[in-house]
């Protein structure tokens, strides 16, 4: 009869490696000094226990991600810069060029968010105000 599979501790930490550190099961082993082989590492990364715990922690560290208080709309731009110059010094010209164009749509160069509004600054109040008073003047006759 097979033996359960359990979640043993070292596995715990290999997983809080793999997401914050984008290492493999293997990778992370080796640096807990807990060496495994690929075949053991793909038995342990087929159980359904392991990858409920590693996807609740991926959800967790990216959750921590967002809350981060420095997580700005500079900083996505200024990862997406980083990114597209990567991707130039590849040879990667037209996933720059979009990366760039993504950046830019972001800092609302491009886009819906860079259309200019009529009404400036205007709030609801003064927009109203503004029709209360068009509604009271006399309609110009034309003959």
């Amino acid at each position: 009869m097979a033996r359960p599979f359990e979640m043993e501790d070292w596995y715990i930490e290999a997983i809080g490696l793999m997401v914050r550190n984008g290492l493999s099961l293997k990778q992370a082993a080796i640096e807990l000094e807990k060496p495994i082989t690929s075949e053991q590492a793909e038995v342990i990364l087929r159980r359904r226990s392991f990858n409920k715990v590693l996807w609740e922690e991926r959800n967790r560290y990216f959750a921590s991600l967002g809350n981060d208080p420095n997580f700005k709309k500079e900083s996505v731009i200024g990862k997406l810069l980083v990114l597209a110059q990567k991707l130039e010094d590849e040879g990667k010209a037209d996933k720059a060029a979009d990366s760039l164009f993504k950046a830019a749509k972001i800092a609302g160069f491009v886009g819906p968010e860079s259309t200019v509004s009529v009404f400036g600054e205007l709030s609801a109040k003064d927009l109203d105000s503004i029709r209360e008073k068009i509604s009271q003047t006399q309609p110009i006759r034309v003959n």
